[in-house]
């Protein structure tokens, strides 16, 4: 059995003349929470545009369980991957639950509304989210946390088994921003979802995934286990700082206790 969801071979892409990513090949793991981390136009939204066939790429090949994404129906691959993207916009008065309904349309057939299953799928993705209170309520009078416990629903109401997501936890205090994250690494262990996200704590990407990938002018520095790859001289690399490295009271993940610029 194949151990990697998404497999991507000598990609280059670009807005207009500007190349961003050249040359890239990279594999993302089965049923593991994927976070990449870099600085600020380093190719990380590049990256996740590319996968979920937002930008076509310039060169390059990118596959999904075997099966490259280029050659399927935009129906079929959204069975098979639910994309957020950085800072989601919806219709003013837009209900939640007609928010996550929108996570049906792969299943739709033409011209055919919401059938029972269907509303069930909705319904269980609210509870799972932890917003089914909040269901007939517009989307946003919400909080932001709530409000993106509702977008995450609507691409679990997909019934996937991949999971993009663009800096999910962007303009979001420090409690919701764990809350968001502890759920995905919920239902990543929970559903066996293949979670992949940018982001940009160092340290709530080192606390909550399982494989971290540093991304550099568009090419791959290190990839790997937090506890094998967040070290000094790797953070020097990404970021141009000096660090200081512990890791938790558990021992479970590192931990980036200060840095500085590094001369």
């Amino acid at each position: 059995m194949n151990s990697y969801n998404i497999e991507i071979n000598d990609l280059q892409a670009s807005y207009e003349d500007n190349i961003i990513i050249d040359s890239l090949d990279l594999k993302i793991p089965k049923n593991k929470v994927t976070m990449i981390i870099g600085s600020n136009g380093c190719g990380k939204s590049t990256l996740l545009k590319c996968i979920s066939r937002l930008l076509i790429p310039d060169k390059g090949q990118i596959s999904i369980n075997g099966s490259e994404i280029k050659k399927r129906a935009s129906k079929e691959l959204a069975k098979t991957m639910a994309v957020l993207p950085q800072s989601p916009s919806a219709p003013g008065g837009l209900l939640v639950r007609e928010l996550v309904s929108y996570g049906r349309f792969p299943y739709q057939k033409p011209m055919g509304g919401l059938k029972k299953d269907d509303m069930e799928i909705i319904n269980r993705s609210m509870e799972v989210t932890g917003i089914i209170e909040y269901a007939d309520r517009p989307l946003d009078s919400l909080s932001g946390g709530q409000r993106q416990r509702a977008w995450i629903a609507m691409v679990l109401a997909q019934e996937t088994e991949i999971l993009i997501l663009d800096e999910p936890t962007t303009y979001l205090d420090i409690s919701h921003q764990l809350e968001i994250l502890t759920l995905l690494k919920e239902l990543n262990e929970k559903f066996n979802r293949t979670v992949v996200m940018v982001l940009h704590e160092l340290n709530n990407a080192a606390k909550f995934a399982d494989h971290l990938i540093g991304l550099k002018s568009g090419n791959v520095v290190f990839e790997g286990s937090p506890k094998a790859v967040v070290n000094c001289e790797n953070l020097r690399i990404l970021y141009g700082v000096n660090s200081s490295i512990q890791l938790d009271s558990t021992g479970t993940y590192p931990v980036c206790v200060d840095f500085q610029l590094a001369k």
